[in-house]
């Protein structure tokens, strides 16, 4: 029979190495317990690196495609460079009162007046203005019921060939563009007098809505109430955001040739054209109503 002791030590070998074995067991579990949640932060760590990669992807895809959506298709391109457009070259001049010009355009370029033209159209009847530029012409119907004042004014003026030879300064995508400027002896672009501008305190005309193809007079800048001979033809629907100082004395009647789109295409958002377009002859006629039509 083995002493007492002996079993003790014996007992005390198999509880030791129960101990260690279990031991042992909570460091391996331990160990997997680590693996495993590294291993998921790894698979966390790389599902969210492609998450981001993927809405990075979508976004940017977003923002490719609002740009390719907003305002119209064929302007969404980047801005070209632009370009300096030179004003138009003087004509003669007219140091007395301004006699009317003749109808038939036969009067010689003059582009400096000393004194506003009289009244020379027949407020009764329609007249229509073909303008010729170096990308086309369309034609605008003229309402001097609308503005009386201003379209008189520029009859007078394109039937002494101020506009001829003149450059468009001003090409705004999607909204408008400007011209008819010319520089003269003293050294600033106009006629050499000013005449107020047609509109309401409101804002705007009774009846005047504009749109794509409104013709108006510019204002003399954004303080003075006062117009001369640059005009203006809305390009497209931000047209409509034109002051409410701004004189509408007619609207588009036909562009057979897409001319106004073409324009607009030469445009920037800023404003500076990427092409010189020229106003080779803005012609006046004789409209086939007798009467003068509804306000555009």
């Amino acid at each position: 029979m083995p002493s007492r002791a002996t079993a003790r030590d014996r007992d005390r070998r198999a509880a030791r190495d129960e101990a260690q074995r279990r031991q042992a067991n909570r460091r391996d579990r331990r160990r997997q317990i680590i693996a495993v949640g590294a291993v998921v932060i790894v698979l966390l760590l790389v599902g969210a690196t492609i998450l981001a990669a993927a809405n990075s992807s979508d976004q940017t895809s977003t923002r490719a495609s609002t740009s390719s959506t907003t305002g119209q298709s064929s302007t969404t391109v980047a801005d070209g460079p632009t370009i300096a457009t030179p004003a138009g070259t003087a004509g003669t001049s007219i140091t007395g009162p301004t006699p009317c010009p003749a109808a038939d355009g036969s009067a010689p370029r003059t582009t400096q007046f000393a004194q506003a033209p009289p009244t020379c159209i027949d407020l009764t009847k329609t007249y229509d203005a073909v303008m010729a530029t170096s990308e086309g012409s369309f034609t605008f119907l003229l309402n001097s019921k609308l503005a009386p004042r201003s379209v008189n004014n520029f009859v007078v003026l394109a039937r002494y060939h101020y506009y001829d030879g003149t450059t468009v300064s001003s090409i705004t995508t999607d909204t408008v563009m400007q011209g008819g400027a010319v520089t003269n002896a003293n050294g600033h672009p106009g006629p050499g007098y000013t005449l107020p501008a047609e509109y309401q305190q409101s804002g705007r005309t009774v009846g005047v809505v504009i749109t794509l193809g409104t013709l108006a007079l510019a204002p003399i800048s954004a303080t003075d109430d006062s117009v001369g001979g640059q005009f203006l033809v809305t390009l497209g629907n931000k047209g409509v955001n034109l002051p409410g100082t701004t004189t509408v004395m007619g609207l588009m009647l036909a562009d057979p040739g897409n001319t106004a789109h073409q324009i607009n295409l030469l445009g920037t958002r800023a404003g500076g054209p990427t092409k010189v377009v020229t106003i080779r002859s803005v012609t006046i006629e004789l409209a086939p109503v007798s009467t003068t039509t509804a306000a555009p």
